[in-house]
């Protein structure tokens, strides 16, 4: 198997299995306390991750099978779509799985990762790059397995934001979500706003993932450039973790800046309009 295939599927199960430690020491009032995600409590977030493994193990044998449309009961979002964080199709099924696991839901997230770890081990080296369902489109398996990476990591510091006092990213999986950026960028990106325009916002983000780019926003369009081009509007100053936290829509700009998590130089009011352009969900 490819290091790349084994880092990321290693990452799927040691980033669920992390979780899995935390859930297990938390006290049963924690389970109803406020996640980072708008409107879902901790058990929601963790409803969420729990019916998600199961679909995931399903898709991933279905594409190794060859088949890439949408199973029983599901079908690809029209094009265009840009959901919300905690849009109301997920909440609703995050909230349904959680209501019916009841006492229960610590053990469907064990059991659930279990049997996708099992899944996951199964494939083969050319299963890596075959087409996979994913509501947005038929992704490689590839890039199925590292969006699992993703939502694991992401609502990882959801659901410990709040219980643990100045809940960071785990760091193991922070490299390949830099990675991920420009497609979360593409789907998270509000276009046409009637904010001032062209922005050009400079991120200089230290390890362990490091990055040195400009984002430059057109109203219609952005795109991204590598290294400094021009004068920047505003400068975001942050580690890897609290980058991801910005991109993916998780931190308040002013919060963030009054807890220390980023440092913005440059204009004020453009750089919180950066989470107007670029919404998490």
């Amino acid at each position: 198997m490819p290091s790349e295939m084994q880092e990321t599927i290693d990452l799927v199960n040691t980033t669920a299995g992390r979780l899995l430690e935390f859930l297990r020491g938390m006290g049963p009032e924690q389970w109803s306390a406020a996640s980072a995600c708008e409107g879902w409590t901790v058990a929601d977030a963790v409803g969420h991750l729990s019916t998600s493994a199961g679909t995931w193990a399903t898709s991933l044998a279905r594409a190794m099978e060859g088949v890439s449309d949408p199973p029983p009961g599901q079908s690809f979002l029209e094009p265009g779509y840009r959901g919300d964080r905690g849009s109301s199709i997920i909440a609703q099924s995050a909230i349904a799985y959680r209501e019916e696991a009841g006492s229960e839901l610590l053990n469907k997230y064990e059991s659930g990762y279990a049997g996708l770890k099992d899944q996951m081990a199964k494939l083969r080296e050319e299963d890596w790059t075959k087409p996979c369902f994913h509501r947005r489109g038929p992704m490689p398996v590839g890039d199925y397995v590292a969006l699992r990476v993703q939502e694991l990591a992401v609502h990882s510091w959801d659901i410990r934001w709040g219980l643990e006092t100045g809940a960071e990213m785990w760091q193991e999986p922070l490299p390949l979500l830099v990675g991920r950026v420009p497609r979360w960028l593409a789907n998270a990106f509000r276009p046409g706003l009637d904010l001032p325009t062209p922005v050009r916002y400079r991120f200089q983000v230290d390890g362990p993932a490091p990055v040195n780019e400009d984002l430059l926003v057109t109203g219609d369009e952005f795109r991204t450039e590598k290294g400094a081009h021009g004068e920047p509007d505003v400068v975001f100053r942050t580690d890897t973790g609290n980058y991801i936290l910005l991109i993916y829509g998780r931190l308040n700009v002013a919060g963030a800046i009054a807890e220390g998590r980023i440092q913005v130089d440059g204009n004020q009011d453009q750089a919180a309009n950066f989470t107007v352009w670029f919404q998490g969900f």
